[in-house]
């Protein structure tokens, strides 16, 4: 039986329900109010939207539009829906998507990029359904930090120490009135073989110290550098990131490719489990395109358990889409 949802557009007092509706949809993941609201601080740099769905005062499902801000292109958008379970296979999904794209329309999309998880069969039929082609793969990984033993792999550091390198936090970095330039330097050239969906755009050293050193969630004794003794330069990095769960989220784990196969990543994944010990986290998730061996390789000597792989889909939209030509209404998307 088709529902008749009221959709409307996203409100400020809306951040708390939307939480619901995420963590009723994703169990296995920590969705906050706080977590949304850093999201949305970078919302005005980029064009985005907001529609939730409401049964009888209740919030059932939301769905959103966005750019991206590292790998931007006017007229490329995310776009995502998310029904509660309860109350998905009854047209809400459907509308939502409705919603969106009629949001859209102004501003002349070319694609359209949404993802969901393998695990969600109604949700990768609905997205077939409606054109979308698969891009990417990509896997999150989780490390059981009570079951690591450190045994396996004793000397590692050790080593690349004594090769040359400084391993060190931003934080035991930041008496250089340098460390955010030479960070932000490191990452640049890092992100270049970060497989993605879309073409890399270029992020202002400005934006990445607002992404980075402003945000909630930066954990500065987390943010690993390799410092070549020689120069001072940093060649190398692995960050881990607060979130409001038990766990700890690695960011970028990059090496310059002038110091590549020299145990640079590996040493630092390792200062970086053990600060996670040391921090009480239970995980440290992270991710990697599933062609990505080279980081998947040390992620599974290390221990990291793959789940469900996620799938990145685009829509090209070189002719009008009808959302109304759907018959498969969204179990989950994004």
């Amino acid at each position: 039986m088709l529902a008749n949802p009221k959709i409307r557009p996203f409100e400020e007092r809306d951040y708390p329900a939307i939480a619901e509706v995420l963590k009723a949809a994703w169990p296995d993941e920590v969705h906050t109010e706080a977590g949304l609201r850093e999201h949305d601080r970078h919302a005005p740099e980029v064009r985005w939207g907001r529609f939730v769905a409401e049964l009888e005062h209740q919030m059932v499902g939301m769905g959103e539009y966005t750019q991206f801000e590292g790998m931007y292109h006017p007229q490329k958008f995310g776009a995502w829906v998310t029904v509660k379970p309860p109350f998905r296979g009854q047209g809400i999904g459907k509308a939502l998507y409705g919603a969106v794209l009629e949001a859209l329309k102004p501003h002349n999309p070319v694609l359209i990029l949404s993802s969901t998880r393998e695990d969600q069969a109604p949700a990768l039929a609905w997205l077939h359904k409606l054109g979308y082609a698969e891009k990417m793969r990509y896997w999150e990984s989780r490390l059981d930090l009570a079951r690591f033993d450190f045994g396996p792999w004793a000397g590692k550091i050790e080593a690349v120490e004594a090769a040359g390198f400084d391993l060190k936090s931003l934080k035991e970095l930041e008496h250089d009135p340098q460390h955010r330039q030479k960070a932000y330097d490191l990452w640049l050239e890092a992100r270049l073989d970060v497989p993605r969906p879309e073409a890399i755009s270029e992020v202002r050293f400005e934006d990445y110290c607002k992404w980075v050193f402003e945000s909630r969630y930066y954990l500065p004794e987390g943010h690993f550098m390799a410092v070549d003794k020689n120069t001072g330069q940093y060649v190398a990095l692995s960050t881990l990131w607060k979130t409001d769960g038990p766990y700890l989220s690695t960011g970028l784990t990059g090496t310059r490719r002038a110091y590549r196969r020299r145990g640079l990543a590996l040493a630092l994944k390792l200062k970086g489990i053990g600060l996670a010990q040391a921090y009480g986290a239970r995980e440290i998730r992270t991710g990697n395109e599933a062609n990505n061996r080279a980081m998947l390789s040390i992620n599974e000597a290390l221990g990291f358990v793959k789940q469900p792989i996620w799938i990145d889909f685009v829509l090209e939209l070189e002719r009008e889409t009808d959302p109304a030509t759907a018959t498969l209404t969204p179990g989950e998307v994004g």
